[in-house]
């Protein structure tokens, strides 16, 4: 059974997004929580407006003051859409550092421990915005060990 696997971190470019969601400051503690009651939220406001996800769920956190963020959870969108209930956050294009993760969501600490690496390796400071795209969730009975996680900084 896998429990943890990083590929390996890429710089690459990425085009400028919108990701429109809702937004809240959440703990740390909270996050699996405050994704729980959010997303179906959010999927159900997407539905009554009709729109089309252009992408995987996306978190983008922002703000990290004692462990807890202003988080923007919801789906990329093409164009200016009628935004309901929902706030939109753009997300810079231009140059990222990424790395996928495949596993646990608790196991995503060692993921950010090897970007924190890259960053010191590279004599830069991790930026106050970054996202996670949610490639793949658990299966239905609940098993984690084969959700994928990609987390994006901007290099600016």
């Amino acid at each position: 059974m896998m429990t943890n696997t990083t590929d390996r971190i890429e710089v690459t470019s990425l085009p400028a997004r919108v990701i429109v969601g809702r937004r809240e400051s959440v703990a740390m503690a909270d996050l699996s929580t405050f994704f729980g009651r959010t997303i179906p939220v959010v999927a159900a406001e997407f539905a009554r407006l009709g729109l089309v996800p252009a992408g995987p769920a996306t978190a983008v956190y922002t703000n990290e003051a004692h462990q807890v963020f202003d988080v923007t959870v919801g789906f990329p969108v093409d164009g200016g859409p009628e935004l309901g209930g929902l706030e939109a956050q753009r997300l810079p294009g231009g140059r990222v550092v990424r790395a996928e993760h495949t596993g646990p969501y608790r196991t995503l600490p060692a993921m950010y421990a090897a970007l924190s690496a890259w960053f010191a390796d590279h004599a830069r400071t991790p930026p106050r915005l970054m996202w996670e795209e949610y490639l793949a969730g658990p299966d239905a009975t609940g098993d984690e060990s084969a959700c994928r996680t990609r987390v994006v900084y901007p290099l600016g």
